[in-house]
């Protein structure tokens, strides 16, 4: 049964009538004088478990108690409102809070909190440097072209469920600072070249077609394999600049069997790609997509800088060192969701397969079409004064770049500095080249550059609002058009800054980088390539190395199901904003965004080709939403069975917005408590009915555990299981001569599949529900306003870079209520948030307002 969506005709009123209440309402409490009304109804209905002789949960509501008068404690009352708000308190068991009550408690609450937040304004936001991802992204529209740098920095902090461009860990310490100068040296020895045309470098392989040699000619490339002298062994490169544009073309085709409508062809640059190479260091160049056949071979082009990808040094032989080394390789990436299943595909050089003809691939680098190049001239550009006044046309590049770097105008004293870095540094560099590459990566070391400012007044508030909306939207630098709209003071209206929002959205590939760093941390997806997957129960979930020293280990350098599930959730969440539907569909959708090797994973028939797209479920459809995506469900298991209370956090955490405790240090695990290993099981379901009959488990199980039973027919590879083997049954691994195919070992599965699993579970409000579509439905149905309220706050928290606090409660209840109004909207909500005063005007003193 699909989870119910329909949106109640009331909606809009309410909406409607709660910003009338937040706007007008007369706020007139102050610290030591919370409302009469409001100890009268905590009297009345909350101080027999929260009162002074037994405050539960460490709440004490009585009327004298420190955390309703004092405001430094007024944290705990924003936390009581938004449990009465959502239902919580009281507790299912107690008498309910009679709806007048409630309205009139959460009203006189909520402006107790705004009053409170005028006598304790939010204090002007920290400065916060660029997170890497930020950092690389910034470099890169700089100086207009990709180096990758992140690999050289220290790594950002993570926490689950959090942000990480908060001020409070975006700190910076001494090796920090040496790390970035590094960094910005070798940026800027790639930005700023010599006068010099440089060396051309050039290599050149053809492979001449054998027939079937062994099943493959000498040309072809196979999913796998890696035979010595064909395209699958790649082309070695012994000759190659340091720093450069390159260009890689080959001439390509493919063999397509019947069934097969397509081959991608990935490249990948770096050495030791063997399996069993004890160093293994590539990166990606480009993806094509082969549907051409041998009789109508065609030239593809790549492009990308030489200096993000690793050479291996030169051995040294008789005491001269060799030449470093570099290898291009080509991947057939073919997958049609069933290559990790039949034993027949894992044969080299199986001619049933498709496979890749390349006859001739050429290396050329640098690709100089004039010198010096683009980007060189963009910085050190043609002027009168560099032949005859060096020392203003130095100013006059500081000031271009240095007001690009800052992200706004800079002053003569700011440029005055910098100058006299050059004059120091001049007399010891070689050319005026030299000398502005190392005063460039001064630039690029200084706190402008290096952090996002938390506040600004004045003419300077209109260039950091422009930098706030392009690093919450894009994740990089402003572009020239918003700057230039910045320049002129553009960003004052809600129709301009509309306006500039809808154009970035319209960016695709930045939108969706943004987005991969937002849900990654969100949704806390780093967990999943964490998570140990039972070979011996998912034989064929990951590639394996079947042969060598390797053998066993996951086949490295080729995208799996696992990375395809990470794809899926940020596609998801951008095609919801790029259409401009409702947030409640992160619960439950209509659609999914899948590609074939996805959809044969779920079993969902007619989709071909590795690129993802839109793809309307049928009604019987398991998926739709973040709650059945592989990515959550693998991520938040044990690896061989469903972890129900990781899955409960998660939905807490991710989709509601609860922040759930971590267990105390002195709680038993699982198999502690149940006397038997919870990661070896199909379903742990059981070992949690015995973890709560423990007096000290009881308690918080209680509270979490129906929020993650309902998940519990979705296994830990992500697919829905409606039966399990027998406990202790031990599952035979895929033979082909037991099995045969993929089909007999389905077969001897479903034969062994015989315990029903159960799903049901009774969630802390008393609503009884079975499975996932159960709780989706319940969710829509009760918990609407408390995920929007949730996706709001996670995009306002990113978007200003600092956690919220009670502060920010009247401000995001208006922002919800507006919400509201739009269906929940996701691109209008989007534009809800950059237009609202916590965006535009944070952290900044009120006359600046």
């Amino acid at each position: 049964m699909r989870a119910l969506r329909g949106t109640q005709i009331s909606v809009a009123i309410l909406a409607v009538v709660m910003l009338n209440i937040l706007r007008s309402h007369s706020l007139v409490a102050g610290e030591g004088e919370l409302a009469v009304e409001v100890k009268s109804l905590f009297a009345k209905h909350c101080l027999e478990c929260h009162g002074a002789k037994q405050a539960e949960g460490g709440i004490n509501l009585s009327a004298d108690s420190d955390q309703l008068i004092a405001l430094q404690q007024t944290d705990v009352l924003a936390k009581v409102y938004t449990v009465i708000k959502r239902g919580k308190m009281p507790p299912a068991e107690a008498d309910p809070l009679p709806a007048a009550a409630k309205s009139q408690l959460l009203e006189l609450l909520l402006s107790e909190l705004a009053s409170r937040a005028k006598l304790s304004p939010v204090e002007p936001q920290l400065a916060r440097r660029l997170t890497n991802f930020e950092y690389q992204n910034t470099l890169r529209d700089l100086i207009g072209f990709e180096v990758s740098v992140i690999d050289h920095l220290p790594k950002d902090p993570v926490a689950p469920y959090q942000f990480n461009n908060t001020a409070e860990l975006m700190r910076m310490g001494p090796e920090q600072i040496d790390r970035y100068l590094e960094v910005a040296r070798r940026v800027m020895a790639s930005a700023i070249v010599d006068p010099e045309r440089p060396e051309i470098h050039k290599t050149r392989t053809e492979w001449q077609p054998h027939g079937t040699d062994r099943g493959m000619g000498a040309d072809e490339v196979g999913i796998w394999g890696n035979r010595r002298n064909t395209p699958a062994s790649g082309m070695g490169l012994r000759s190659f600049p340091r720093t450069g544009e390159f260009r890689v073309r080959i001439q390509a085709s493919a063999i397509l069997p019947p069934g097969a409508k397509a081959i991608p062809l990935r490249l990948v640059m770096g050495y030791g790609l063997n399996v069993n190479s004890a160093t293994q260091r590539v990166r990606p160049v480009g993806t094509v997509t082969l549907t051409n056949s041998p009789d109508n071979p065609r030239v593809f082009e790549f492009r990308g800088r030489i200096e993000n990808f690793p050479a291996e040094a030169g051995r040294v032989v008789n005491g001269q060192r060799r030449p470093d080394r570099m290898t291009i390789t080509f991947q057939n990436l073919y997958d049609d969701g069933t290559l990790n299943d039949d034993p027949a595909f894992l044969r080299p050089r199986n001619l049933a397969m498709p496979r890749v003809v390349v006859n001739w691939a050429e290396f050329e680098a640098p690709v100089v079409s004039s010198w010096p190049p683009e980007h060189h001239r963009r910085i050190l550009f043609e002027s009168p004064f560099r032949e005859s006044d060096t020392d203003q046309y130095v100013r006059q590049v500081l000031k271009r770049f240095m007001t690009r770097a800052y992200r706004r105008p800079v002053t003569a004293g700011e440029i005055d500095r910098f100058a006299e870095v050059y004059k120091v540094v001049r007399p010891q560099l070689p050319s005026l080249e030299a000398a502005m590459r190392e005063t460039l990566a001064m630039v690029l070391v200084s706190p402008q550059f290096l952090y996002v400012a938390g506040s600004a007044s004045g003419a300077n508030r209109y260039h950091e609002l422009a930098s706030r909306l392009s690093y919450f939207l894009w994740g990089t630098m402003p572009d020239s058009e918003l700057t230039k709209v910045a320049l002129a003071s553009g960003l004052d209206s809600e129709a301009a800054i509309k306006t500039q929002v809808l154009r970035l959205l319209e960016d695709d590939a930045r939108v969706e980088q943004s987005l991969r760093n937002l849900t990654m941390q969100w949704f806390s997806l780093s967990k999943l390539s964490t998570v140990p997957i039972n070979r011996e129960l998912f034989p064929r979930f990951l590639y394996y190395v079947a042969r060598g020293e390797r053998a066993g280990t996951e086949v490295p350098y080729r995208p799996t199901i696992r990375d395809y599930m990470v794809d899926e959730s940020v596609a998801f969440v951008h095609e919801l904003i790029r259409g401009n539907e409702s947030m409640l569909k992160i619960v439950d959708s209509e659609f999914a965004m899948l590609n074939q090797p996805l959809a044969a994973h779920y079993g969902v028939p007619g989709v071909h080709g590795h690129v993802l797209r839109r793809v309307q479920l049928p009604q019987s459809s398991r998926l739709g939403g973040l709650l059945s995506q592989g990515s959550i469900l693998v991520a938040n298991s044990t690896g061989s069975a469903p972890h129900p209370i990781y899955r409960a956090v998660w939905l807490r955490e991710a989709i509601l917005g609860d922040e759930v405790a971590p267990p105390p240090a002195d709680v038993p695990a699982l198999s502690e408590t149940a006397g038997e290993s919870a990661d070896a099981a199909l379903t742990i379901g059981h070992f949690l009915k015995l973890h709560r009959t423990k007096e000290s488990c009881r308690k918080c199980h209680a509270s979490l555990d129906p929020w993650g039973l309902p998940f519990e027919k979705y296994n830990s590879i992500g697919r829905f299981q409606s039966k399990v083997p027998k406990a202790k049954t031990r599952v035979a691994m895929l033979s082909s001569a037991q099995h045969g195919n993929f089909e007999g070992y389905q077969r001897y599965l479903d034969s062994i599949n015989t315990e029903p699993v159960d799903a049901a579970a009774v969630l802390p409000s008393g609503v009884r529900v079975d499975g996932l579509d159960d709780l989706k439905s319940h969710l829509l149905e009760q918990h609407r306003d408390a995920i929007a309220e949730n996706v709001i706050r996670r995009l306002v928290s990113y978007g200003l870079g600092r956690k919220l606090d009670w502060r920010d409660t009247v401000a995001i209840e208006e922002l919800v209520a507006q919400s509201k109004t739009r269906d929940y909207r996701f691109r209008d909500t989007i534009v809800l948030i950059c237009q609202s005063d916590l965006f535009r005007n944070v952290g900044a003193p009120p006359e600046s307002k």
